[in-house]
């Protein structure tokens, strides 16, 4: 009975301590590049220019193009910076091999939403480069972050959903187990 007990005990705690959107990203790219990512969509906000080393070089001017623009789409004074979406793809042939990111890094401050668009791309071992980008300011959270948010939600419920049922189970078993032992012990024996 104790193992019963403890075999639905195990998976319980595991399901009920779930997997945060953190810990997802985490999986799918490094701190350090989380890191690198939230940095450069920040510095579109602090230093634009001082990303035109990183951008392909058929936009490398845009960046200086659009600073007189970007702090009115940017929050003012301090903020707080964090990787909010991220995919990447792979594409390997014979000869050819591409690899691309998509990253989404927000910006909040003082009431305002920045939200930082970033796609990288690289082929053949080159240099990864930012052949698109977009800082848009909003007064309301962006979608990103709310998938992120509903994303925490889904994985509880889904935890308290996972828990309900191992319960279940486990007192079904038990009331099984019981039940079999109260049969046999009714049971009388045979002559």
């Amino acid at each position: 009975m104790r193992a019963i007990v403890a075999g639905v005990a195990g998976p319980m705690v595991l399901m009920v301590s779930g997997c945060s959107y953190q810990a997802a990203l985490d999986k799918m790219v490094s701190p350090e590049r989380q890191k690198e990512i939230v940095d450069i969509g920040q510095r579109f906000c602090t230093d634009p220019v001082a990303n035109t080393r990183l951008l392909h070089p058929e936009i490398a001017g845009t960046a200086a193009e659009a600073a007189p623009l970007l702090p009115r789409e940017c929050p003012a004074g301090r903020a707080t910076w964090q990787l909010a979406s991220y995919q990447w793809k792979t594409n390997v042939e014979p000869g050819l091999k591409q690899q691309q990111e998509e990253a989404v890094v927000i910006g909040t401050g003082k009431g305002k939403w920045t939200t930082v668009s970033l796609r990288f791309f690289a082929e053949n071992g080159g240099p990864t480069q930012i052949t698109s980008w977009n800082v848009l300011g909003s007064a309301t959270k962006p979608d990103a972050l709310r998938f992120a948010e509903q994303y925490e939600t889904g994985v509880k419920v889904i935890a308290a959903v996972g828990a309900a049922v191992l319960l279940a189970i486990g007192g079904l078993v038990f009331w099984l187990v019981r039940r079999s032992r109260a049969r046999k012990a009714a049971t009388p024996p045979l002559a």
